[in-house]
């Protein structure tokens, strides 16, 4: 039984109490599904990566919705309640946080590195604003591309995965590539989590989480030197099992800027194919994503 079906996995109603099957689709997206392309075998590799991540973040305690891999393309979970929210942890300025803090751009082009991780928060819906409509609104992802995505250009006025500014009584959406000194509140909306399940995601589970994989990277060693973790992107959802907010649908090469030897030229990840590098390119470096994740089971 098909619980959702989103741009790149099918969730189906698992044979165990309370959890659900993830099946990976050999499909990769970009610039907010502007962008998408069929690979064929991709998800077999999306799959392994995601099951070599969770088992070595089960491994060190972290609570997540992993169980096991049943297929070659599919993953047994926990069964939750999603946050409609992506995490993103960065130890890089790098990407479209550079649209938002441009102050952090270098001219000899190397990336500023933050001595304390950065956290950000970014809504998985679209704001709908003028011109479109007078008073802006939330509007679920594939509604938003339904309505709006011709031809791969969003309408003027949709703002995708927009930024968010946690206060104490409200959560305030900014443009998510736009400065952000110079952008006006898109809206505001009723927080998704308290303030103190907010500083959990963060101490318990972002900042954890990149610290165990940017350790792991940092022991995989390539031609061009060991990976080094930029930047990584986690879901989280409240288990239906028992409550707890736990890491949870999916981290693979789509997940994460890594950097082997630094270099963010030499990147393996899914940058590749946001810079229109060949499908056989793309497909290769998912290959050697597969191949080195693999040494995270061995530390």
């Amino acid at each position: 039984m098909i619980i959702t079906e989103g741009k790149t996995k099918i969730v189906r109603l698992g044979l165990r109490e309370k959890t659900v099957i993830l099946e990976t689709k050999d499909v990769l997206t970009s610039g907010d599904a502007a962008k998408r392309e069929k690979i064929e075998g991709i998800s077999v590799h999306k799959t392994t990566q995601a099951a070599n991540v969770f088992t070595l973040l089960n491994q060190r305690g972290l609570p997540t919705a992993f169980i096991e891999r049943v297929s070659p393309t599919s993953l047994l979970c926990q069964q939750c309640e999603m946050l409609p929210l992506e995490l993103v942890v960065r130890r890089y300025a790098w990407g479209a946080f550079l649209k938002r803090n441009p102050g952090f751009i270098r001219g000899n082009g190397t990336p500023h590195c933050f001595d304390d991780l950065v956290c950000e928060f970014f809504h998985k819906w679209s704001v709908v604003a003028p011109p479109i409509s007078e008073t802006p609104y939330l509007i679920e992802e594939d509604n938003a591309r339904r309505q709006f995505l011709r031809e791969g250009i969003w309408q003027e006025g949709v703002y995708t995965d927009p930024h968010i500014q946690i206060e104490d009584e409200c959560w305030r959406l900014y443009p998510a590539k736009e400065p952000l000194s110079q952008s006006a509140p898109l809206m505001e909306i009723e927080p998704l989590c308290s303030r103190d399940e907010s500083r959990k995601i963060i101490q318990s589970l972002m900042i954890p989480s990149f610290l165990v994989l940017e350790s792991a990277w940092r022991r995989v060693v390539t031609l061009r030197g060991s990976v080094t973790l930029a930047d990584m992107k986690i879901e989280v959802g409240r288990r239906l099992l028992d409550g707890e907010l736990v890491i949870a649908d999916v981290i693979d090469n789509d997940s994460w800027r890594i950097w082997p030897g630094g270099d963010a030229r030499r990147q393996l990840d899914k940058q590749c194919f946001r810079d229109n590098d060949p499908l056989s390119t793309v497909a290769e470096k998912y290959a050697i994503v597969t191949e080195l994740t693999k040494e995270f089971l061995a530390q």
